[in-house]
């Protein structure tokens, strides 16, 4: 079986480095992988390298060039998931992850979840402490603007942790 691959938005440090803090006590893929956008979810259905050349191809068609992006607000899911939303650049984000899905050819069978672009935060074990989580993040996290520049393919080694293998200019 191939290892599992994704397309993910590595925000430059300065822009998450309040995040880190409370993803280190919070987030269970702390040690797995850095703060990160997810473009398109983890998938096994393509190996990397046939991956890396239907990426490569999709991003020469659409041409997106580099673009802002600002980190701001703060919200959660119903199974306790806190995040911050990609604000300014999510419609462009949300193209890019239209153009390289498309380009991924998923299995026809297979029912992929909306695309939502956030930073995930961490994950609680009830509502009551998400709720909580969320109003600390909000009242400690900056929005924070950068310049979305690169997106990153990234692998899942046998151990869990995710490893960037191809840095993808736009």
């Amino acid at each position: 079986m191939e290892p599992r691959c994704a397309v993910v938005l590595f925000p430059p440090a300065p822009a998450v480095s309040a995040a880190e803090e409370f993803r280190r006590i919070h987030d269970p893929l702390f040690l797995r992988i850095p703060a990160h956008v997810t473009v398109v979810s983890a998938f096994g259905w393509r190996g990397r390298r046939e991956a890396e050349k239907r990426i490569g191809r999709a991003l020469d068609d659409v041409r997106p060039g580099s673009f802002p992006a600002t980190l701001c607000g703060v919200g959660r899911t119903k199974d306790g998931v806190v995040f911050v939303k990609v604000e300014e650049g999510a419609p462009r984000l949300s193209r890019l992850h239209e153009a390289l899905t498309d380009a991924l050819g998923p299995p026809p069978d297979l029912e992929l979840p909306p695309f939502v672009p956030v930073l995930g935060v961490g994950r609680t074990p009830g509502a009551a402490e998400a709720a909580f989580l969320q109003r600390q993040v909000a009242g400690h996290l900056p929005p924070a603007r950068f310049s979305v520049e690169t997106l990153s393919l990234v692998e899942e080694d046998g151990r869990g942790i995710w490893h960037e293998r191809v840095r993808l200019e736009l």
